[in-house]
């Protein structure tokens, strides 16, 4: 029998299960080591983007969204039903969170929602579902223009080749050409389908029939254009005749002639060929007639003053139709004035010299500090409402208190200056012969002689162009240009009403020159004036506040003026100046 070594035994036994357990312990740390990473690959997908923002175009939506930065990518989801995104547009990268949707259709609401992916394949949950609605465009193309017919000959018994200038819209579809026997009827139209055409024949019209064409053009988007004017034409056999003239009228256009001019009624009318004209000095025979063509003006000259010239007109077509005569009207030949001497007699008076007229002589820079304090104390007890206004200035700013600021032991005693403005004449008669209100430009400069009182010199420019009246006002064709240059002085007040702002108020003297030239200038020669008067203004002086410009701003200036007032004449150029300007002070 064969003896067995226990303790060999079961040390082999001990040895075996060592490493068996060994095996099981290495096993069981893989198996611990591995199922928490399986666990957690099989459940952390990307986050759900969020903030998302939609904004759109006619054709497009942009979308923009939070990311999530373990994401990989994005998907896009949208349709047009808020329960059915069956479009899915892939957006790859962590940080781009945004996409542009293309190809759209305008006017329609889509909805989008957003979804992240990762590189295993994992995708979040969807957004909340966002929607918005595409722009339509709703601009219209131009009205076409120059619509016509292509000539008088492509108009036939039951159809006519019509014209227009091309639009030049990129989207532009078609044009729709309207047409009917009533104006501004719509009743029948055709389109010319192409939206390159400029021409298109209309058909089956009727014979001697007048009808009424507009045209429109219309876009892709449907968007249609206002009608153009109406264009009339008149079908073979054409026995219609036009429209009479709107209106006829005559003025004088020159001295001792008169032009009459007819008002277009047939503008419209494709086949229109001129105007007849019919005139005498005796009512109902109006023996003399003037083909005028296509002319709409015609100057009759060499009339004895106080004549009276009555006339009528027709309009006629390329077929030989003639409209109905106009009423009769009429125009005498008066005696015109002009502005400067509407008086009668503009000279100047005791301190005025008229160039025009050889008298007096020009008033020197001497006279003007002479004059200035008597005519102060006249303008102030003559205009109360001035004097109240300024001695309520004055009244109000003193309370604020005085001190120095931007004056002349600042930056100097001397400052000049430019204006731009307008000056608006009081009288109407002024409005009559001109325009109510007149471009100024001018120009000045002021010495201070302390911190409370300066002294300046103001010279501007003024133009402006006009007409000739009769003596009854109407408005004649003969044209007159006015020239005036007005010259001040001025002693003036200045308080300081805030700091960098110094309020000041002003009265003087004026001296105008005046010139009046006209197109009759052998009837009516030049007129050259020189015209007193006297002003008062106030103002702000706006100081610059940057340290290194300081010595220069901005002026807002109201002035009123009365001029004439010396000389006694009834024409006053006086009136409301309102003047913005800029200053240097040195």
């Amino acid at each position: 029998m064969k003896k067995v070594d226990v303790q060999s035994y079961n040390q082999c036994n001990l040895v075996k299960w060592s490493m068996h357990m060994k095996r099981q312990w290495i096993f069981s740390l893989i198996i611990f080591l591995l199922i928490p990473r399986l666990s957690i690959a099989q459940t952390d997908s990307p986050n759900v983007p969020n903030n998302v923002q939609l904004t759109a175009t006619e054709t497009t939506v942009t979308v923009d969204w939070n990311g999530d930065s373990d994401a990989d990518g994005y998907y896009v989801h949208w349709g047009t039903a808020s329960g059915s995104l069956n479009n899915k547009e892939t957006v790859n990268g962590t940080n781009n969170t945004e996409y542009t949707i293309s190809n759209l259709t305008p006017g329609t609401t889509y909805y989008v929602a957003v979804s992240a992916f990762d590189d295993s394949g994992d995708e979040s949950s969807r957004s909340n579902t966002q929607n918005i609605t595409t722009t339509r465009d709703i601009a219209k193309p131009a009205t076409p223009t120059g619509f016509d017919v292509t000539s008088v000959q492509s108009i036939a018994e039951d159809s006519v080749i019509l014209k227009w200038d091309k639009n030049s819209e990129s989207d532009l579809d078609h044009y729709t050409i309207y047409y009917g026997t009533t104006s501004g009827s719509t009743a029948q139209n055709q389109e010319a389908q192409n939206d390159d055409a400029s021409s298109f024949t209309v058909s089956e019209l009727s014979a001697s029939t007048r009808y009424y064409f507009s045209i429109s053009a219309t876009d892709v988007a449907d968007n249609e254009s206002d009608k153009s004017q109406s264009l009339i034409v008149d079908t073979l056999v054409d026995t219609l005749p036009p429209y009479a003239p709107a209106k006829v009228s005559g003025s004088l256009s020159n001295i001792n002639e008169i032009t009459i001019t007819i008002a277009d009624g047939n503008a419209q009318m494709a086949d229109f060929a001129g105007n007849k004209l019919f005139y005498s000095t005796t009512s109902g025979n109006l023996d003399n007639e003037v083909d005028l063509g296509n002319a709409f003006t015609y100057a009759i000259p060499n009339l004895e003053e106080n004549t009276t010239l009555y006339f009528a007109a027709l309009s006629y077509d390329s077929h030989g139709n003639e409209s109905d005569q106009t009423d009769e009207a009429s125009a005498t030949v008066e005696e015109t004035k002009r502005y400067l001497d509407e008086s009668g007699d503009f000279d100047g008076g005791c301190f005025i010299g008229s160039s025009g007229s050889g008298t007096g002589g020009a008033l020197t820079g001497g006279f003007y500090l002479i004059f200035l304090v008597p005519i102060i104390a006249w303008l102030f007890y003559r205009r109360r409402d001035i004097t109240i206004i300024m001695m309520a200035f004055l009244l109000a700013v003193s309370f604020a208190g005085y001190s120095s600021a931007a004056t002349s032991e600042d930056f100097g005693p001397n400052i000049a200056g430019i204006f731009a403005g307008y000056y608006l004449p009081v009288e109407s008669q002024f409005e009559d012969f001109y325009d109510d209100d007149v471009l100024l430009i001018s120009a000045f400069y002021e010495r201070q002689l302390n911190d409370l009182i300066s002294m300046d010199l103001e010279s501007g420019f003024m133009k402006q162009d006009g007409h000739l009246l009769t003596e009854s006002g109407a408005e004649t064709g003969i044209g007159t240009d006015l020239t005036i240059i007005p010259v001040s002085v001025s002693l003036n007040v200045y308080r300081k009403l805030l700091n960098y702002v110094v309020g000041y108020v002003g009265a003087g003297p004026d001296y105008w020159y005046c010139m009046e030239e006209t197109d009759a200038a052998d009837v009516f020669p030049k007129i050259e004036e020189w015209v007193g008067g006297c002003h008062a203004k106030a103002g702000l002086k706006l100081y610059n506040t940057d340290p290194r410009f300081g010595n220069t701003g901005a002026i807002v200036e109201t002035s009123y003026s009365w001029i004439d007032r010396f000389g006694g004449n009834d024409t006053d150029l006086g009136g409301w100046a309102f003047k913005f300007g800029l200053f240097y002070q040195f």
